[in-house]
Order: structure tokens, then C-alpha cells, then sequence
């Protein structure tokens, strides 16, 4: 399945994220996220983009660049490229999981090659017989708007996620925090 437009709301009666897909088939896949499931799916997506440092290789390179400037690069340069005007069609032909949309309770998560991502929702209720699921590869173009969109979103929802790192800020471990650290001043 091909995805031509993503659009990402927030809902407050229903306190959720609705994410639309409308396919090239012309097929609409609807879908709420909850913030427990943003919060793990962003991380995924974060470290896929590679937005989020990875821990060190051994094969890390010497001058301590750890790749997070390439990847705003990558990031504005598909922001630059993405079309946020064209309104959303609304109206699609088919809605293959129907209208209600699909709560995501399980999301599988699989990174493939040349940062492409495999993302699987998954609903499992209780007292269903069955579960609604869906797979979309989000290629890097996708993967940054949709990014895009749901932080879009989170700032109006204020649930008080912060979910995209400060690329300016040097990679982190718990010892930085002591190395950057004043000696303590004393009045005499």
C-alpha cells in the first residue's frame, strides 16, 4: 500500500491523535494514537531518521561526530520537499477498516534498509473475537512529514511530550553531566 496524504489531528472529546492515510488506491486507513503510544512509536521513528544518537559503534567515527547534523539536514531538506497545502481529501472510495478508526494497542516497529520503516497497528480489545490491524513502510520523505504532523499535533493536544531532541545539543551520556558541571562556589 502506497501512501499519497497523511493528516494528523487532534480529537479533544476523545483525548487521542486521528491519523488519516489516504493510499494511491484511493483507500482511507483512519487510526487513533494514544500518548503511551506515541511516545514509543516516536522514539522508533527518532532513531530510524537518526535524529536520536545511537549508543557508540565500534566503528563510531574519531572527530565525535555522531551523525545528528546530517540528520537535520535530511530532515529540512524533506520538509522542504513535502506538500503541506494541498488539503486533504476527505472523501476517499474505500475504507478498507471501516469508519470506525482502528486504537492502536500494539505497534510493531521494524527498521528496514536505506532508513526506511515498517510500522504495523495492531487492535486488540477485549471482548472482540477478532483484531483490525494495517502495515505502511514509511520511506525517510514520510517518515519526516509524518513526524512533522504528529509534533504539530502534540503542541495543540499539551500532553507535555517533548519529542524532538535539540540537534544542537552534543549526544549526552549520564558522565557529561559531571564533566560540564561548575565547582561549587563558596562565600568567605
Amino acid at each position: 500500500m502506497v501512501i499519497h496524504q497523511v493528516q494528523v489531528s487532534y480529537v479533544v472529546v476523545q483525548d487521542r491523535l486521528l491519523v488519516r492515510l489516504n493510499t494511491r488506491a484511493d483507500q482511507e486507513l483512519r487510526l487513533w494514537l494514544t500518548r503511551r503510544m506515541v511516545k514509543n512509536l516516536f522514539l522508533h521513528m527518532l532513531q530510524a531518521s537518526g535524529a536520536s544518537p545511537r549508543p557508540l559503534s565500534p566503528l563510531a567515527r574519531q572527530d565525535g561526530d555522531d551523525g545528528r547534523a546530517l540528520a537535520k539536514f535530511r530532515r529540512l531538506e524533506a520538509l522542504q520537499q513535502a506538500d503541506f497545502q494541498t488539503p486533504f481529501k476527505a472523501q476517499a472510495s474505500a475504507l478498507p477498516l471501516g469508519q470506525e478508526p482502528l486504537l492502536a494497542t500494539t505497534i510493531h516497529v521494524t527498521p528496514l534498509d536505506a532508513g526506511n520503516l515498517r510500522v504495523g497497528f495492531e487492535e486488540k480489545l477485549e471482548g472482540s473475537q477478532g483484531s483490525r490491524c494495517f502495515e505502511v513502510t514509511l520511506g525517510p520523505p514520510l517518515l519526516h512529514g509524518f513526524m512533522h504532523l504528529l509534533e504539530l499535533a502534540l503542541k495543540e493536544a499539551d500532553w507535555g511530550l517533548l519529542l524532538s531532541p535539540n540537534p544542537d545539543a552534543p549526544a549526552s551520556s549520564p558522565l557529561d553531566a559531571f564533566a560540564s558541571a561548575e565547582p561549587p562556589r563558596y562565600l568567605n
